[in-house]
């Protein structure tokens, strides 16, 4: 259980925590502690309707309120234009995720608990409320919506809200345009009033606006629902769902469009269940003691594993709120979102999926929102896919697994590699690989604002050589399994080892280039060369990986993670803000990526050895700082990044599929 209590409440400290709850689909429902939606992806009902992109927001938020004798009492709290309105935070009197965010409020004779969860690959999210009042009370709920996809920010409404009343306890709500969902909202325990729909004063997304993104939005107000509650205890459930159209979504919801109290309960029940057994599972493989954050990350990961329509197969997630499903993101996390916590089906299913949708010898690096031909903009991916592939063997001995689609898929990548593909992507003649073109980064540092590229790497990257000769070794040892002649895959890579040191390695300096083309050697500090340590097949002979270790640990390690440059250079930036090129330029000019403690950890313990000492000492001194995330920023979970330098604020996506994906992979796997 997480517990926010006393000053983590007061305003300005509470709006830095945040929560979510997704389902599977892409959908999810996220604010922050006290309700105060501080960015535009921020909603209770945030709906997938082409899983798990094509992502709308329909309900943004309720506003509760409670009027007895002793007055009126709301307990929202609202930022509009005219600064914070509604202070409702004032009464929250506690913060739980137990496993389900939890809000409980006080007055002098109300007590209120309130609890938002979604139905696992439904989108529909369900807000209980468990209340104890000592005198009659007026209480109502008021829907505070829009209808909009999730990266749109109208300042005013561009549609037509329209209300369909069905009976006093429930509601429709649609638009004339021909592609926005419905909405159903239902409550047994109130009744509706319908009004003349309102507009409400432009919404403030503080944290949008501090990042100098569009940040006003208006809202509807399609009327309020309301009870009398006599003294004593009482148990109200509202459940609110999406769906393209009115057939699908009565259709889909069934029996719970009138849903009674055991259903609500049921719904319930369901979710923690499942939500025990992810957690029973992992620790099932393991011999490890349970640890309570450990158990947050378990079930973040199941977070990030959702159905993709378009293949009918499964897919990652790479980031929420914002992202949709990565190829690279997706087959660096694999290892730690499944194979590490016993997901083995949907390591499979993720891998035949990225299998089948290969082309030009390179997997899929995006899938888009709609029917256009997916993108394959990367140079890591492909490299990647072969050791998940690899990973999931050792795991499993699934060897038929590696026969037809997985096997042919792997081969045209090594060939395609040595051949050439798209985005410049070939084996120069010493056998290193070279890749990138102008105006677009195919390497894993590929943040960029049209055909501006924020960190250009255009050449021989280090790590993309290094994931080389891990793959064509890799790609050998499977060999061995289904019958094949390896001697293609190890004689190519066993002089591809001595030219990656000829390549990247610099006596004088002690660590590795970053970057090397004819004209130039790039001798930024960069994480990137933790790879030649921390992968399968090693590339540095003791002396030297000894020597690059002691670089990137003076240089970059953080208690949140490594930096993405060194604060020596020049170009480093201590922190990640400003307008949308200043943000775009700090993501790897020094911002602190948590993910990539996973491969440091794994290095650090390939270079001193992995008795049981250097195991404690690694886990207490390093991974535990990390994993100390789960309790800030978003809440169970650890974010896309951090600021290069102290206090280390939380940037980026508020969860990230490789950072939780590494943490679990070194806790189950190394330590």
């Amino acid at each position: 259980m997480i517990t926010l209590e006393d000053t983590d409440l007061r305003l300005n400290r509470a709006v830095t925590f945040e929560w979510l709850y997704a389902n599977g689909l892409g959908g999810y429902t996220s604010s922050t502690i006290v309700g105060l939606n501080v960015r535009g992806y921020h909603g209770l009902l945030v709906s997938s309707l082409n899983p798990p992109v094509d992502r709308w927001l329909t309900l943004s938020r309720l506003d509760e309120a409670i009027v007895n004798k002793e007055g009126e009492c709301n307990l929202s709290t609202e930022q509009t234009s005219k600064g914070v309105t509604y202070r409702g935070y004032r009464y929250l009197h506690r913060f739980e995720l137990n496993p389900l965010p939890q809000m409980v409020y006080k007055t002098g004779c109300v007590e209120l608990e309130k609890t938002v969860f979604m139905a696992y690959r439904r989108n529909l999210t369900v807000v209980n409320y468990e209340i104890a009042n000592t005198d009659e009370t007026v209480f109502t709920v008021t829907p505070i919506q829009t209808c909009r996809d999730l990266h749109a920010r109208p300042p005013h409404l561009d549609f037509t809200p329209a209300t369909e009343i069905l009976d006093e306890h429930s509601y429709l709500s649609f638009d004339e345009r021909p592609n926005s969902p419905w909405m159903y909202a239902y409550t047994p325990d109130a009744e509706f009033t319908p009004s003349e729909i309102r507009v409400t004063d432009p919404q403030v997304y503080r944290k949008d606006k501090a990042m100098g993104l569009p940040h006003e939005e208006e809202m509807i107000v399609p009327g309020v629902f309301h009870t009398v509650l006599e003294p004593g205890e009482h148990f109200l459930s509202f459940l609110f769902a999406v769906s393209p159209n009115r057939k699908e979504l009565m259709k889909d919801l069934g029996p719970l469009s009138k849903a009674e109290r055991k259903d609500f309960a049921r719904l319930r029940f369901e979710e923690l269940r499942r939500r025990k057994l992810l957690n029973d599972r992992a620790y099932a493989m393991s011999t490890r003691e349970r640890d309570e954050d450990i158990e947050w990350l378990i079930l973040d990961a199941d977070t990030f594993i959702v159905d993709r329509v378009s293949t009918k197969m499964r897919s990652v997630i790479a980031g929420y709120h914002e992202l949709a499903d990565v190829g690279l993101d997706a087959l660096i996390a694999l290892p730690g979102l499944t194979m590490s916590i016993g997901r083995f089906q949907d390591a499979r299913a993720i891998l035949t999926n990225y299998a089948r949708h290969s082309r030009y010898g390179l997997v899929p690096n995006d899938f888009p929102d709609r029917g256009i031909q997916p993108e394959y903009d990367s140079v890591d991916a492909s490299l990647w896919f072969i050791m998940a592939v690899h990973k999931y063997i050792e795991a499993t001995n699934d060897v038929e697994f590696l026969r037809g689609i997985i096997w042919d898929t792997m081969e045209s990548i090594i060939a395609a590699y040595r051949i050439g593909t798209k985005y410049n992507i070939h084996e120069d003649h010493d056998g290193m690989i070279i890749s990138g073109i102008e105006g677009v980064e195919v390497s894993w540092m590929n943040e960029r604002i049209g055909d501006w590229c924020a960190t250009p790497r255009i050449g021989k990257c280090v790590e993309v050589n290094a994931l080389w000769f891990n793959a064509l070794m890799a790609m050998g040892d499977m060999c061995d399994l289904i019958g094949r002649d390896p001697y293609e895959f190890r004689a190519v890579a066993s002089w591809i080892r001595e030219a990656f040191l000829q390549t990247f390695w610099d006596e004088e300096l002690g660590y590795l280039y970053d970057v090397v083309t004819d004209e130039t050697k790039d001798v930024s500090i960069r994480p990137n060369q933790v790879f030649a340590l921390s992968l399968p097949y090693p590339l540095l002979d003791e002396i030297q990986a000894n020597s690059v270790l002691k670089v990137v640990t003076k240089e970059l390690l953080t208690p949140f993670g490594l930096r993405t440059l060194s604060p020596s250079d020049p170009r480093y930036a201590r922190a990640y803000t400003g307008g949308p090129k200043s943000r775009a330029a700090a993501t790897h000019q020094g911002s602190v990526h948590p993910w990539l403690i996973g491969p440091y950890i794994t290095a650090w313990l390939n270079v001193n050895g992995r008795s049981d000492a250097n195991k404690i000492k690694a886990e207490k001194s390093i991974f535990r700082p990390v994993l100390n995330a789960v309790r800030r920023g978003c809440l169970g979970t650890v974010s896309d990044m951090f600021d290069g330098s102290k206090p280390h604020r939380d940037r980026g996506c508020v969860s990230r599929a490789r950072s939780v994906a590494e943490l679990l992979r070194v806790y189950f796997e190394e330590l």
